[in-house]
């Protein structure tokens, strides 16, 4: 297939659904958009004076340890961490697989099944393990949430608040809501790949089309249906460009270039898996066309907010709740 029809698809299917997204210590999220800075806020905010101080913000971060800590020996291993990773997984697809009349439910159950996110976890954890023990403290979890809320508080004030939250690289707000990272741009050049009329707008029928290709790529022994097997390859796909471009990243040759294109369209292919996934209506495991078009067809429907047949750079861009 082309790589102009791999990236149309591929697209079109990043734009059907939207994730659930993550709770407390989330270092992506929170702060980059206004209302989830405010929820964690929220949900910090034990003394209720609209603002986090460092004191509370240390105690969700021993709350959350305990949590973390299955065993109580007062340390978290890896394993304990890629288990509460596991479990949110579980709790993200749960929401992500329930019908309209239990998205409620679910999300409460998801809720109620954290705190999924450890101060020192993750990218952190070589750093936050200053004894090199291999596990994490509650002292060295505690040192880690210090250095989260510093950073967090951009205005020095000792307190976290509305005042704080900032969109990434000091760009300021634009009253927007954004699609993920990118925000306006990537919006205009997602429409532009899914527009094949090149008339400013995206009409049903053209996303219809767009996710009939993508299904077509998917659909590698060309059964009428996509497997599980046949989304595992395309994560590993995914991970076998990411690999290939780390590699080469230092680099600033044409090596370079073909590893990030190479990237962009795997990344595409990752989301449509995850797409995939959710448009399983059956829940049999393997996902028709039939099935596929009808995810596409609601998704248009939701982001269609003035109801007038087309979508915009606009309509695309923005993230809409159930």
């Amino acid at each position: 297939m082309a790589k102009k029809e791999l990236l149309l698809g591929a697209v079109a299917a990043g734009l059907l659904f939207s994730g659930a997204s993550a709770p407390a210590f989330a270092a992506k999220g929170e702060g980059k958009h206004h209302p989830r800075h405010a929820a964690m806020i929220e949900r910090l905010d034990t003394d209720k004076d609209g603002k986090v101080s460092l004191d509370e913000f240390k105690t969700n971060a021993a709350a959350t340890f305990k949590t973390f800590d299955a065993d109580g020996d007062g340390q978290v291993t890896n394993a304990e961490i890629k288990a509460r990773h596991d479990a949110f997984k579980d709790a993200r697809k749960a929401v992500r697989n329930a019908s309209d009349a239990d998205k409620d439910k679910a999300r409460e159950a998801f809720s109620a099944a954290g705190p999924f996110m450890l101060p020192g976890a993750g990218k952190m954890f070589d750093r936050a393990d200053t004894d090199k023990s291999g596990k994490l403290s509650e002292a060295e979890v505690l040192a880690a949430a210090e250095k989260i809320f510093e950073r967090r508080d951009s205005n020095r004030d000792g307190a976290l608040d509305t005042a704080d939250a900032r969109p990434m690289k000091g760009k300021e707000h634009s009253g927007k809501k954004h699609h993920g990272k990118g925000g306006d741009e990537r919006a205009e050049r997602m429409l532009k790949r899914i527009d094949t009329n090149g008339d400013g707008k995206v009409s049903q029928e053209e996303m219809l089309a767009q996710a009939s290709a993508i299904f077509q790529r998917f659909d590698a022994d060309k059964n009428g249906e996509v497997s599980k097997a046949e989304l595992d390859a395309r994560r590993d796909a995914f991970r076998d460009a990411r690999k290939a471009f780390r590699e080469v990243k230092s680099t600033d040759d044409e090596a370079r270039k073909a590893a990030r294109e190479a990237l962009g369209e795997a990344r595409m292919d990752r989301m449509g898996a995850r797409m995939f996934e959710r448009a399983d209506a059956d829940k049999n495991g393997t996902l028709t066309k039939a099935e596929m078009e009808t995810a596409a067809a609601a998704m248009f429907k939701q982001r269609d907010r003035n109801g007038d047949g087309f979508l915009t750079s606009d309509e695309i861009g923005k993230r809409h709740n159930r």
